[in-house]
This record gives structure tokens, C-alpha cells and sequence, in this order.
């Protein structure tokens, strides 16, 4: 099979179940920013090839990009609640939220309390983690967008994807921590010139 189909050449793609669409349909966007979340937690993943600093948190964030998979398919799906029934793409289990939560609580349970907000940044990992929240909230305001055609994405996927961006964040602290860098705090300008 060739990589190239030509078929998307007049700006149109073909969903999961052989329906097409433009291109810029909001579905084919929402799993577009999916498949870029997967693509920016791989280069997370990269620069920490030997789990210096992630530890067990590498081998969960590949299980986090397996979840990716699995609503990007969800996404692409034309008639997803048949394909789901016939067991042709998998269905994302709740306990998966439950997951993401335990993790997030170990993680915050290391990282001082936070009084203020953060500036994105600090190791090269945690910079890339910072980056993979931001396109995380963006999939989430992209699948957000379906809810009104697809209703049943509240019950899973948007608490999922609203929940991995909490994790990346507090994933990205970790990385700072770990790594013996300091998270840098937004402080108003007020607050600086008053010493605060």
C-alpha cells in the first residue's frame, strides 16, 4: 500500500466508516489536535530516552498516548456508536480518568504547594510538557466543539482530555523539580515592584 492516496488532493478526507468531509470540518480538527497532542508527548518522551526523569511516569505517558489513539479513532469515526458495537475501534474506558487522577495526586504529593500561577518553562523537558498542556486545552476546546453532534463525549473523552491537561502540567512541575530547577511563578507587576 502506497503512502499517498491522492485522495485528499480537492480537500477532503474520508472518516473511519467511509464517509467524506472537507478537511476543515470541525471533527477532522478535533482528531487533527488529538494526533498533535500524541506527537508533542512523543517528544517529551524523547528528550528523557532512559526515564532519568519521568521514571514510571514514561511507561504511563505511553499508555496515555494508546488512549490518544483510541479517541482519535473515536473521532474519526463517521457512526462511532456502531463502530464501537461492532468492536472495530475501542472504547475508552472510565477507569482511565480514575488513572490520570491517582498520577496526578502521586505527583503533586513531591511538588510544594503552589500559591500563584506558572510560568511555562524551566528544564527542556518541563518546557515540552508545558507545550503538550497548551495543544492538550486546545483538543479539549476542539472536541468540546462536537458535543452539541456528538453529546456522549461528555461522558468520557472531554473529562478525560480536560484531566490529562491538569496531569501534564503537574508532570511538567515534577520534570522542574526533578531536574533541581525551580518553577518560576507569574507575579504581577505590581507585585515585583512592591517586593512581594
Amino acid at each position: 500500500m502506497k503512502i499517498y492516496t491522492k485522495g485528499g488532493d480537492g480537500g477532503e478526507t474520508t472518516l473511519l466508516g467511509g464517509a467524506r468531509v472537507p478537511k476543515d470540518d470541525v471533527r477532522v480538527a478535533a482528531y487533527g489536535t488529538v494526533d498533535e497532542l500524541n506527537a508533542v508527548i512523543g517528544t517529551a518522551l524523547a528528550l528523557d530516552p532512559e526515564g532519568a526523569t519521568l521514571g514510571e511516569s514514561r511507561a504511563e505517558l505511553g499508555a496515555v498516548q494508546e488512549d490518544l489513539f483510541t479517541i482519535g479513532a473515536r473521532l474519526a469515526a463517521s457512526n462511532p456508536d456502531r463502530l464501537l458495537r461492532k468492536g472495530t475501534i475501542p472504547a475508552l474506558s472510565a477507569d482511565r480518568i480514575q488513572a490520570l487522577e491517582a498520577w496526578i495526586d502521586a505527583l503533586d504529593a513531591e511538588l510544594p504547594v503552589l500559591d500563584a500561577f506558572v510560568m511555562p518553562g524551566g528544564s527542556t523537558l518541563a518546557a515540552q510538557l508545558h507545550v503538550a498542556r497548551t495543544v492538550c486545552r486546545r483538543a479539549e476546546r476542539g472536541v468540546t466543539a462536537l458535543l452539541e453532534e456528538q453529546p456522549d463525549l461528555a461522558d468520557i473523552v472531554v473529562p478525560y482530555i480536560n484531566r490529562l491537561s491538569d496531569l501534564l502540567f503537574t508532570l511538567a512541575r515534577a520534570a522542574n523539580r526533578r531536574a533541581g530547577r525551580e518553577d518560576t511563578l507569574w507575579l504581577p507587576q505590581r507585585q515585583r515592584d512592591d517586593g512581594v
